[in-house]
């Protein structure tokens, strides 16, 4: 798939354009998206199980875009804390995004992969959003 598809569905399904801060951190989170403080998320869920989950989640490549406009497309990905710029994670179809930040915050986009992460995170209620606390 030509990666400004990619880019065309990340602003149709999401208003992100994945150069640019995205809307979720800046105003109320949208039908569908939620975020958390990088620290709380490692420390009380885990990349590990995100992975996990991501592979449950997960079918076609993935595209990374990040904020130094490098764009990148793999077969399969393993998150992280995070560890450089502001970066976009999604599929063909933006039907899902992962958004990592310098502002130490992880972001998720998608009725499915959210879905899985509150079923195993069971007081993700009280971390979520922070900034709109």
């Amino acid at each position: 798939m030509e990666i400004e598809i990619v880019k065309d569905n990340l602003k149709k399904n999401w208003n992100i354009n994945p150069y640019e801060f995205w809307i979720p951190l800046l105003g109320e989170p949208t039908e569908n998206t939620i975020y958390f403080d990088s620290e709380n998320f490692e420390n009380e869920f885990g990349y590990e199980k995100l992975n996990r989950i991501l592979l449950e989640v997960i079918i076609g490549e993935i595209y990374s875009f990040n904020e130094a406009r490098e764009e990148n497309v793999y077969s399969q990905i393993s998150i992280r804390e995070y560890a450089s710029l502001g970066i976009f994670f999604t599929n063909e179809n933006a039907d899902w995004v992962i958004y990592q930040t310098h502002e130490e915050t992880i972001a998720f986009a998608g009725e499915k992969i959210i879905a899985k992460i509150k079923l195993e995170w069971k007081n993700w209620k009280e971390k979520a959003n922070p900034w709109e606390v």
